[in-house]
């Protein structure tokens, strides 16, 4: 987690979701996000230090919370444990989900927008199941790995023992991400997944949006201002 949130931070990988998350975040009125599975933060670490969204007080939740220290005082860790598919998610406003989504199943996609739907639920992916991405990934996280592992931040002295001598990274990282493409769905798979569990008086969108070879997936559900 560590590995994948640093490289999405460094290389600015969510940059293209602003817009997204601002025009969400207007259209609810609410200027409060809790991002459900956050991992390593890696994205909201990233995207809370946008100027676009500095105003925006993000709490971080997951399964298995690993809190870390910031700086950033509009950012903060809810210690225990929150699973995405329980009701009442702590805090308030926007619930977000990076690069998560594809860990559940098609059931369980629906039923996160059915339970989330109310406060608002937005899905980003960087991962579609094509060539492209899969042969993007392995060179990641095994030519990446070796070449970047030394920089990845919080330094830790564990990550080159598993990287360079016990290679176990060069297994585990790889493994994880390769499959992860292949759960992946298109964005117009999940558009049409997911129209069938949207309640009443809410609206579902969704696109591609950033480069060519770093394209994100995004799918919202937001109450439907117009109905």
């Amino acid at each position: 987690m560590e590995f994948i949130g640093w490289l999405v931070e460094r290389f600015g990988i969510y940059a293209p979701v602003v817009p997204v998350l601002s025009g969400a975040l207007v259209r609810t009125g609410n200027a409060h996000i809790t991002d459900l599975g956050s991992g390593s933060g890696g994205p909201i670490h990233y995207l809370a230090r946008q100027s676009g969204l500095s105003h925006v007080n993000f709490l971080l939740t997951d399964h298995y919370p690993t809190p870390w220290a910031t700086a950033l005082k509009h950012v903060a860790w809810h210690p225990e444990p929150v699973d995405a598919l329980a009701p009442n998610a702590p805090g308030n406003g926007l619930l977000t989900l990076f690069n998560a989504f594809h860990h559940f199943t098609p059931a369980q996609q629906k039923e996160l927008v059915q339970l989330h739907a109310s406060r608002g639920l937005l899905v980003f992916e960087v991962l579609q199941p094509n060539i492209i991405t899969f042969l993007k990934i392995l060179f990641t996280t095994t030519i990446g790995q070796l070449l970047l592992a030394p920089f990845v931040r919080p330094f830790r002295w564990e990550r080159l023992l598993f990287t360079y001598i016990l290679p176990i990274n060069l297994i585990t990282i790889p493994w994880d991400g390769l499959v992860s493409v292949l759960r992946s769905d298109r964005p117009t798979t999940l558009l049409q997944r997911l129209r069938s569990a949207v309640p009443a008086g809410h609206a579902i969108d969704g696109g591609t949006v950033g480069p060519w070879w770093a394209p994100v997936t995004w799918v919202s559900c937001l109450p439907d201002r117009s109905a």
